[in-house]
């Protein structure tokens, strides 16, 4: 389990490092996003809770890294919260994600497969817990502003029922 966690941190940290190696020298081409909409989780404790969760999202993103073939490198911030009755609960990810894109036919429409790593912090039925975790989505762009998301979140279990904070996000983004 130790050695797990060791191997987890160790390759997100190796990510992380090469991630904001190729961020920095690459400032000039960023854009932030920011994505409003619903978290639902598929762990059956978590939507105890509640079923549909408000998401929002802050994404910073430059140019992919070379390495990984990919085009674009993503920081991103995300916070699915609830509030049901005197219950409040939230997870916060924190991921570098790299994403695939590919044009729809001769619009301004593409396609976009992001594949994301990080940290998430769950604060739901205790303690918080920090755990590793990672994102797998589709972005359809109509024009360079606007976006819709669809996200599935993995991550690592936490807490005395073995609980994992993974569900579907679909939010609205636009990019400034």
């Amino acid at each position: 389990m130790m050695m797990t966690r060791w191997l987890h941190w160790s390759a997100l940290g190796a990510l992380m490092t090469l991630t904001f190696a190729t961020a920095s020298a690459q400032l000039e081409n960023a854009a932030a996003r920011l994505r409003f909409g619903a978290y639902f989780p598929s762990d059956t404790d978590l939507q105890a809770f509640n079923k549909t969760w408000f998401a929002v999202g802050l994404t910073f993103a430059t140019d992919g890294v070379p390495l990984l073939g990919s085009d674009a490198t993503e920081l991103s911030a995300d916070l699915f919260t609830h509030q049901t009755g005197g219950s409040r609960g939230a997870i916060t990810s924190l991921l570098v994600t790299q994403v695939y894109e590919q044009p729809v036919g001769e619009s301004d429409v593409r396609l976009q497969l992001r594949l994301g790593a990080g940290l998430y912090i769950v604060d739901t039925t205790g303690p918080s817990k920090n755990i590793f975790g990672g994102r797998v989505g589709l972005t359809l762009w109509f024009n360079d502003s606007y976006s819709v998301e669809l996200n599935y979140d993995l991550t690592d279990r936490f807490g005395a029922n073995k609980d994992r904070a993974n569900g579907f996000s679909l939010t609205v983004g636009y990019q400034f």
